[in-house]
């Protein structure tokens, strides 16, 4: 089933539409509102990555190695790159007496613009600190190294290290981890296919995970606590000035834990209400991300009308052109069904 939740108007016309999936979940793991198709199955992307930072809580790596509340964030994120990101990564690596050469993420340009142009012009090196997944892989590595595993091919899919996330996935998504869908993700980790209930679920588990069953992630309570805390702290380390995933947290003013994925994914959690939402653009754009999570926080009354409207703050609703008219519009058009 198919569903229209955004547009973008021109001239008084729709111009253009983006169809997509809502799902929002309680702690019982009850779907309680959608838009389109729930079952639908796709990939976690970095959404998943507070879930993949469980096992450097829980095994007492965290500590050990002395990361902080922020460090812990970024283990979490998809940063965008900046200076300040990459030698806080660069940081972490040395406090397990290493430096960015253990990592295996890629290197890629930073997504922020002032700093991929410092690279193109040679005035800051070009390497894997810059990519958005260097903090997660810091945390894969570090588990690795406190456990006595090998932190040269963390990237297998039979390591110890995925086989536990693994695990971890399939519990707070509530499915049989022999139902998760496997795939590669951009920083060659392996990513999680499944169903955008499940997804919504999960988040349901991080923004309340006290309230969660055991076998649905409660066991992981703790950790979890811990990361989604430490998120909601460091918003800009969890991705970056002006990205959504920060500004909904910052003008969450604690309310709200969320991470953006790949292709079009978005979820998050309000911990007040012990509930998740996903959020899928089935066309894999993100323009129209945060108009649905205005309408959808509003729709369904999660946090102040104050909140949402710091929110739009940051996402304005109108399209104006290169002298500043005011031409258009994008526009949620997602309608819950309870």
């Amino acid at each position: 089933m198919l569903e229209t939740i955004v547009e973008v108007t021109r001239g008084g016309r729709v111009e253009s539409s983006h169809q997509g999936i809502v799902a929002v979940v309680d702690s019982d793991g009850a779907l309680v509102a959608s838009a389109g198709d729930p079952d639908h199955v796709v990939f976690f992307r970095s959404s998943a990555k507070p879930f993949q930072a469980v096992p450097l809580v829980e095994c007492g790596a965290a500590d050990v190695f002395g990361f902080t509340p922020a460090e812990l964030a970024l283990c979490c994120a998809s940063h965008v790159g900046t200076r300040r990101h990459q030698l806080a990564v660069a940081a972490m690596l040395a406090k397990l007496g290493l430096d960015e050469t253990a990592l295996r993420c890629g290197t890629i340009l930073p997504a922020d613009r002032a700093t991929a142009a410092e690279v193109l012009n040679g005035s800051f090196p070009r390497g894997p600190l810059a990519c958005d997944c260097s903090g997660k892989h810091t945390g894969i590595i570090a588990t690795c190294l406190h456990l006595g595993e090998s932190p040269d091919d963390y990237l297998a899919l039979d390591h110890p290290a995925q086989r536990r996330i693994l695990g971890i996935i399939a519990e707070v998504c509530r499915v049989p981890e022999a139902d998760v869908a496997l795939g590669i993700d951009g920083c060659s980790l392996p990513t999680f296919g499944a169903s955008m209930r499940a997804f919504a679920a999960s988040y349901a588990t991080l923004a309340a995970p006290e309230r969660a069953a055991t076998e649905a992630g409660g066991r992981h309570a703790a950790a979890l606590t811990r990361l989604r805390d430490a998120m909601i702290a460091h918003p800009a380390n969890v991705s970056g000035d002006g990205r959504l995933t920060t500004t909904l947290m910052l003008a969450g003013e604690g309310r709200i834990v969320a991470k953006g994925g790949a292709e079009g994914l978005f979820c998050f959690g309000v911990p007040e209400r012990g509930v998740g939402v996903a959020i899928r653009m089935l066309d894999g754009s993100t323009r129209g991300q945060p108009a649905v999570t205005a309408a959808i926080l509003e729709q369904l009354d999660l946090v102040p009308a104050a909140i949402i409207a710091a929110f739009r703050q940051h996402h304005p609703s109108p399209i104006v052109n290169h002298n500043g008219m005011h031409v258009g519009d994008l526009r949620a058009t997602v309608r819950l069904a309870s």
